[in-house]
């Protein structure tokens, strides 16, 4: 893997003495940034910088191809940002315009410092929460990124709707899922017994989750695959993980997948 081709630095015009000043101002950066002066952000985490990692390896060494020159053609949403980095990456890329937004304010404040010392024209921010969207607006874009999310819901079939009505082209989801299980059984009145894939029902993160949904519902591969192509998504594709990703990946415990609604090209 190239790492400077996965990974692009932030365009800055600032020296790297002005660049980590200003982000010395945080003590919790939860992703790894680095700008082309060689300032950086420090994220003392090992196991989540390694699943970032290798989460951007999977996405972007398909998107790269996919899209190749054509990145200028396309408006891109980032769902429940975090802190932009991948908002960021793609605006790097060259994307037409990129929208970030996540419901923790000090995400977005912390987002927004990062895109004032890259100053990318064709990224912005906002302090939103995804439920909010207004679904009937028509508003789609072509690629929908809805990541490390879907597994602190209690509603992910809300949540799938809800991307899918975003979704003009390509949803790139990324979750944890439930270890796989057989096929649950259950009555259903007078008509024959129905089956489905299982869904485990966890107890939320304080960290992630309202103190008012302490529950939480991670479905398994197939049920998410059931759930996605329920709501409408035409073709799906699992992102494969190397044999050298954290094991969450090579077991697909954790996974990313490619949610179609059309051909994704853009011309």
């Amino acid at each position: 893997m190239n790492s400077d081709k996965i990974f692009r630095k932030l365009p800055t015009q600032n020296q790297k003495t002005e660049t980590e000043t200003v982000l010395n101002q945080y003590d919790d950066w939860f992703y790894s940034f680095e700008f082309s002066n060689g300032a950086a952000t420090n994220v003392s985490d090992s196991l989540v910088k390694k699943i970032h990692s290798d989460r951007a390896e999977i996405i972007f060494s398909y998107l790269d191809q996919l899209y190749e020159e054509k990145w200028q053609n396309i408006e891109c949403l980032d769902i429940a940002c975090n802190q932009g980095w991948f908002s960021s990456q793609l605006a790097i890329r060259g994307a037409h315009k990129v929208t970030g937004f996540d419901v923790r304010e000090r995400h977005i404040k912390m987002a927004n410092t990062i895109n004032g010392l890259s100053s990318l024209s064709n990224l912005n921010f906002q302090v939103q929460d995804f439920f909010d969207v207004d679904s009937d607006s028509g508003k789609k874009y072509d690629l929908v990124f809805f990541l490390g999310v879907l597994y602190h819901l209690d509603n992910p079939l809300q949540a799938i709707r809800k991307i899918r009505s975003l979704t003009k082209k390509l949803c790139v989801i990324e979750t944890q899922v439930a270890k796989p299980n057989p096929e649950l059984e259950c009555c259903w009145g007078s008509a024959p017994n129905r089956i489905g894939p299982a869904i485990a029902l966890i107890e939320s993160d304080s960290v992630h989750v309202g103190s008012n949904k302490p529950l939480v519902l991670v479905p398994t591969l197939n049920a998410l695959y059931r759930m996605l192509y329920a709501c409408g998504f035409e073709h799906l594709f699992l992102g494969i993980p190397t044999d050298t990703m954290q094991k969450q990946y090579q077991n697909f415990d954790r996974v990313i997948i490619f949610a179609q609604v059309s051909d994704p090209k853009i011309e």
